[in-house]
């Protein structure tokens, strides 16, 4: 199958990584966006694994933050403080969106501001009616985030529990340090990434975790705590995706004449929220299977390459924000044992990297637990608090 006229709906990273591909490919594309370079809710980090695989993420011409500094803060205000081994690239989503749609564009994709609102099978593929008239196309990638509308016009394999909830805030200002806050008992957690121009300041709960009031207090009193202002500042709220272990099992990447690539897909770490690296990942994948005539090939390069890993990262986000470890909940002991152990401190710098699957990252942290406590039960105070930090 090698489609003559392929439709894009979505150009956020999935979207445009895909019409790129295709157009450097040769292949005929049309990418509808609603709103060119709109602004996502998120904390938006590239991690080094993405900058290593896409280098022109890091080029002059993409505005990004680096950061390196990093500070987690335990539900009992426990401190770990540490320098990333490798930095972390933070967009505006705006910026980074409008960057990838440009090379789209550069490539050879049509790029048309539009708002499809219905889907239609006809014999030969798709009718796309959107506010400025009807496309027709004989493939369609969904590529519109997880609350399209859309995407139930082709599956409806994940419902309200595979969603998270987000609400914060863009803060004016400037800062070097990316800071993150869990809680006990509670599926999601509290950010502030710097970006080039302003704070992503926000919190993301599991929907049914909390109300969007318990949401918004949460996030309040950490913005108290560490001095984070919202005047001036403009709210955002969101859902992103983060499926359940149930629905990876039965997740819908493909069917005929129609693909999910990114949030639509579902392709975001259920534990740590991260999603660019899967969007931008998923849209290759699957342009190069459209390519190759063979779209039948790109659910399951998807599950060799990531997904699997992603399911393992479901079953381990809820023991991870759960669980129990040594009397202290895990999260709690992620910070402590962090501050206290050289060894233990890798664990966390390859999750934040991306280096590793979470399979290779739980054999390693089971081989060097022993080194880890013994590193911990070394170190002076251990299990007294000095000035909330640990």
């Amino acid at each position: 199958m090698n489609p003559d006229h392929i439709a894009i709906i979505g150009g956020g990273p999935a979207g445009a990584m895909a019409a790129e591909t295709l157009a450097r490919g040769g292949a005929r594309v049309t990418l509808f966006e609603e709103k060119v370079g709109w602004e996502k809710p998120c904390g938006g980090g590239v991690t080094h694994r993405a900058l290593v695989r896409y280098p022109y993420l890091s080029s002059a011409t993409a505005p990004a933050k680096f950061v390196r500094e990093v500070e987690f803060v335990a539900a009992n205000e426990a401190v770990l403080r540490f320098q990333l081994r490798q930095p972390l690239a933070i967009y505006a989503r705006g910026d980074l969106n409008g960057l990838l749609l440009r090379r789209a564009q550069s490539a050879g994709a049509e790029v048309v501001e539009d708002r499809i609102r219905e889907l239609r099978r006809v014999e030969s593929g798709w009718e796309l009616h959107g506010r400025g008239g009807l496309c027709r196309a004989n493939y369609l990638i969904l590529a519109a985030g997880a609350r399209t509308r859309l995407r139930s016009l082709l599956t409806d394999d994940f419902g309200p529990r595979d969603l998270m909830l987000t609400f914060g805030y863009y803060v004016p200002g400037r800062d070097e340090l990316l800071r993150v806050q869990f809680f006990e008992n509670f599926e999601g957690y509290v950010w502030a990434f710097p970006r080039p121009t302003h704070l992503s300041v926000g919190i993301c709960g599991k929907v049914g975790e909390d109300s969007m009031s318990g949401l918004r207090e949460r996030l309040h009193e950490f913005m108290r705590r560490f001095g984070y202002s919202s005047e001036g500042a403009r709210v955002y709220s969101h859902l992103l995706p983060a499926l359940s272990v149930d629905t990876w099992g039965g997740l819908r990447l493909a069917g005929p004449g129609w693909a999910l690539a990114g949030d639509a897909g579902g392709l975001v770490d259920p534990l740590t929220g991260e999603g660019i690296y899967y969007a931008l990942r998923s849209g290759e994948l699957l342009a190069q299977a459209l390519l190759e005539g063979m779209p039948d090939l790109y659910p399951g390069r998807v599950q060799d390459e990531f997904a699997k890993a992603l399911a393992l990262g479901a079953r381990l986000a809820r023991r991870f924000y759960y669980g129990e470890f040594l009397g202290g909940t895990v999260t709690t002991r992620l910070v402590e044992f962090g501050a206290r152990s050289p060894r233990f401190l890798e664990v966390v710098q390859d999750m934040l990297e991306g280096s590793q699957s979470y399979l290779k990252l739980a054999a390693k942290l089971h081989f060097g637990l022993a080194a880890a406590l013994w590193d911990v039960a070394r170190s002076p105070g251990f299990g007294a608090r000095r000035d909330h930090v640990w």
